[in-house]
C-alpha cells in the first residue's frame, strides 16, 4: 500500500507538470479571463514583450502581476515577460523612460504601453493597442446638449469614451453646423440624446452620410424632439412617442425605468446580463421594406403588460385604451440596409458590394451615462453597439468581471413576491400551524 502511495504521488505530479489546467470556482469567474481577453490574444499575430519593473521589495505586488500574466501567457506563444529589478538594473531601466515602476510595459515593434494596476481590462487594453496597427474614429455628434464626452457630471459620457479608448478607439467631437459632411474616417457617429432641435442642414448631412452606407448609434430620450425622426423617416424608421411604461418588469424606482432580461439573439446581445433603462421610449419600423433589401431587426423588448404613456404630465400613469401604445414595444433595435441611390458613396459599391447603412437604434441615452454605464450590463450594450457598428464583431464580448460588492435590483414584481411571502405568507402559516395544534390537543 506504501508503494502503491508513492506511485500515485509520483504519476500525479507528473500529471501536474505536463499538463495545465486550472478551475476557477467563485460565482463570476473572476480568475479567468474574460471572452473578450480571449478574443484579443487570438488576434495576436506578432511577437509582444512585456517588462515588468518591480524592486525587490515589491515581491507581493509582483506576484499579483505575474498570477494575472500566467493566464495570458498560456494562451498565447507570442508573449514574453520579464522581471527587470530598478535598483540594480538602472540603466536597462532608462532605456524605457518613464519606466512603469511598479507595472508593466508593453512592447511591440515601435508599440508601446505601459499599465500601472493588475487588472485584466487594464492588460487587455494595453495588448490591444500594441498589436493592432489601424484606430477607428468614433465621433459624438455636439451642438443640442447631446452626452458630452469630455464631461464628469453623472448625465456625461466620459466613462464610455474612456471604454471606447480602452478597445482603441479614437473619440472625437463633431459638430455638423459648422463642417459641410461627416468626415471621411468615421467608423461610427454616436447621437446620444439631443436636447434641442437639428438645423435642417444638419439634418440633411447627417441623413446623406447615411445613405451612403454610414454606421451610427442614434439614441434618443422621451420629452425631446431633436428632429431625428425625419433623419430616420428615409427608412421608415422613427422614435415612438411617449414614455415607456412596465409595471411587471421594472426597477423599484418606478414603473418607468423598465428592465430587460431576455433579447432576441445577435451578436449584440450574445450572453448580454440584464439591462435597464431610467427613462425610455420606444424605438419603430413604420412601414416594413417590401423589398427584402434591408432589416430591422427588434432585440430588446417590454413586457406584454407595457405600454407607451402619452399623458405626460399626469403623476400616477394608466394605460388608456385608444389613446396609448400597448406592448411590448422595442426599446433597442438594428437596422441594415444597403446604401441609397444616388449617394456619393453609391457610385462605389460596385468596388465595396458589402457596404451597407448600420444602425443601432435606442429609445434612451440615459442609460450608458456616468450615473448607469456602471450598473448591470449597461456599458456591455454600449460596447457592442459600437464594436457591432464599426465592424469589429471579434471585440463584442462581455468584458472581465469585476471583483466590486454587486447588488441586487429587484423588479416590482419580485419586491411585492417577497414582501408577501416573508412579511403575511410565513407568518400566517406559523400562526395557521400553532391555532391547528392547539385545536387538536384541545
Amino acid at each position: 500500500m506504501s508503494i502503491a502511495f508513492v506511485g500515485i504521488l509520483i504519476m500525479a505530479n507528473y500529471l501536474a507538470g505536463r499538463y495545465h489546467y486550472r478551475y476557477d470556482a467563485t460565482e463570476l469567474k473572476e480568475h479567468t479571463l474574460s471572452p473578450q481577453s480571449i478574443q484579443v490574444l487570438a488576434e495576436v499575430n506578432r511577437p509582444v514583450t512585456i517588462l515588468g519593473f518591480f524592486t525587490a521589495d515589491e515581491y507581493q505586488q509582483q506576484d499579483t502581476f505575474k498570477k494575472l500574466l500566467d493566464q495570458y501567457l498560456s494562451r498565447s506563444d507570442k508573449l514574453s515577460y520579464t522581471v527587470v529589478d530598478p535598483d540594480r538594473e538602472p540603466l536597462k531601466a532608462r532605456q524605457y523612460d518613464p519606466a512603469p515602476y511598479g507595472g508593466l510595459l508593453f512592447q511591440s515593434g515601435e508599440r508601446i504601453e505601459r499599465v500601472y494596476t493588475a487588472d485584466e481590462q487594464d492588460v487587455t487594453s494595453a495588448l490591444l493597442k500594441v498589436v493592432r496597427a489601424e484606430k477607428k474614429v468614433v465621433y459624438f455628434l455636439t451642438g443640442h446638449q447631446e452626452r458630452d464626452p469630455q464631461g464628469y457630471d453623472g448625465g456625461a459620457y466620459s466613462t464610455a469614451a474612456t471604454a471606447l479608448r480602452n478597445q482603441n478607439y479614437e473619440v472625437r467631437t463633431l459638430n455638423l453646423a459648422v463642417t459641410t459632411t461627416v468626415p471621411g474616417d468615421a467608423a461610427v457617429v454616436v447621437v446620444a440624446g439631443p436636447q434641442t432641435p437639428l438645423l435642417e442642414d444638419e439634418v440633411t448631412r447627417l441623413r446623406s452620410y447615411l445613405s451612403q452606407g454610414g454606421k451610427a448609434l442614434i439614441m434618443q430620450d422621451p420629452l425631446y424632439e431633436a428632429g431625428l425622426n425625419d433623419v430616420l423617416s428615409g427608412w421608415s424608421l422613427r422614435f415612438g412617442d411617449g414614455v415607456v411604461i412596465d409595471p411587471p418588469s421594472s426597477l423599484m424606482g418606478g414603473p418607468a425605468a423598465p428592465v430587460v432580461s431576455a433579447y432576441r439573439f445577435s451578436q449584440i446581445t450574445k450572453d448580454l446580463p440584464m439591462t435597464f433603462f431610467p427613462l425610455a421610449r420606444a424605438v419603430e419600423q413604420v412601414v416594413q421594406d417590401p423589398t427584402g433589401t434591408s432589416t430591422f431587426t427588434p432585440l430588446a423588448q417590454t413586457s406584454p403588460q407595457s405600454w407607451a404613456e402619452q399623458d405626460t404630465q399626469t403623476p400616477e400613469a394608466r394605460l388608456d385604451q385608444g389613446v396609448d401604445t400597448p406592448g411590448p414595444l422595442t426599446l433597442v433595435a438594428t437596422f441594415e440596409a444597403p446604401p441609397m441611390p444616388g449617394g456619393q458613396t453609391a457610385q462605389g459599391t460596385e468596388q465595396h458590394p458589402d457596404l451597407k447603412t448600420r444602425l443601432v437604434l435606442i429609445g434612451d441615452s440615459d442609460y450608458a451615462s456616468d450615473e448607469f454605464i456602471g450598473s448591470l450590463g449597461n456599458g456591455v450594450l454600449f460596447l457592442n453597439a459600437v464594436n457591432w457598428l464599426a465592424e469589429e464583431e471579434s471585440m463584442i464580448a462581455i468584458g472581465p468581471k469585476s471583483t466590486q460588492p454587486r447588488n441586487v435590483f429587484l423588479s416590482m414584481v419580485q419586491s411585492n413576491a417577497i414582501f408577501f411571502v416573508g412579511v403575511v405568507l410565513i407568518p400566517l402559516a406559523l400562526v395557521a400551524a400553532g391555532v391547528a395544534v392547539w385545536w387538536r390537543r384541545r
